[in-house]
């Protein structure tokens, strides 16, 4: 037991490598102890997964922390160089974009009734939207055409899921027959977009690369747990899972990184 926590740990020290240099060398020890806590905690309660929720949060955290810690750094450069303020519709979008990736992680935290899941894919799908227009607002000035294939598709896509929420209310039975292959379409391509979105976007290095990155990566993984594919039950199911949190995390960032930061000057651009 000792010997696989100590694997644990190593996994997690190799992880750190994420925050920057200065932070690491300040913090990395009580980190470290802190995720052996939290394991030890995790096994003791013998509750089912306890291990794997434990992981799931800490890299949760790990992304937000240290994309925020790089961010931080940036914003001394950034500060001189960000040629206005955030607009209010670039805040109105980025807060949007925060609330669906905090309401997608939230099945995570909370048993939520089918009433309210159906609440939070709106909020969700609404989020992206959002982010997707706010995102393509600041890269459409530096790459119009590159910036449309990614952002054209994610819009579609995801507005293709949201009208097949809402034609599928009040249907016992959504996902099957010919309508839950239509729903089973819409969903892979909404994952599939949101990747290239990311990729995109990480491209061009407009806004967070961090949030561009976690995103792409979510979004492919957040695929293989679709029902139809019957994946979820080999190790495919903890990966789209992550996959997931992954993503809503990816969304966060960007959410944030429109809702904080100003249109970066061309000196800027690709320093995110």
């Amino acid at each position: 037991m000792i010997s696989r926590d100590r694997a644990h740990e190593r996994a997690y020290r190799w992880l750190l490598h994420l925050y920057p240099a200065e932070f690491r060398g300040r913090f990395e020890h009580d980190l470290v102890q802190l995720f052996g806590d939290r394991l030890r905690d995790a096994r003791s309660s013998r509750a089912s997964g306890g291990v794997g929720i434990t992981w799931l949060r800490t890299l949760g955290d790990l992304v937000v922390t240290a994309a925020t810690e790089h961010a931080r750094k940036d914003r001394i450069v950034a500060h001189s160089l960000a040629t206005t303020s955030p607009s209010t519709a670039s805040r109105a979008l980025g807060l949007a974009g925060i609330l669906g990736g905090v309401v997608l992680l939230a099945a995570f935290l909370f048993e939520i009734s089918p009433e309210l899941n159906a609440v939070r894919i709106y909020l969700f799908l609404i989020g992206a939207l959002a982010i997707v227009i706010g995102v393509h607002r600041r890269q459409a000035s530096v790459a119009p055409n590159v910036a449309l294939v990614g952002a054209v598709p994610a819009l579609l896509a995801n507005a293709w899921y949201l009208a097949m929420m809402v034609l599928a209310t009040g249907r016992a039975e959504p996902f099957a027959g010919d309508f839950g292959l239509v729903f089973f379409a819409a969903a892979v391509a909404m994952h599939l977009t949101g990747t290239a979105f990311g990729l995109v976007t990480l491209r061009l290095g407009v806004v967070s690369r961090w949030g561009a990155l976690t995103l792409a990566t979510g979004s492919v993984l957040a695929v293989t747990g679709i029902d139809r594919l019957g994946l979820t039950s080999t190790i495919f199911g903890p990966l789209s899972q992550a996959g997931i949190v992954l993503a809503g995390i990816g969304w966060i960032l960007l959410g944030l990184d429109l809702a904080t930061r100003g249109r970066p000057s061309e000196a800027h651009i690709g320093r995110s």
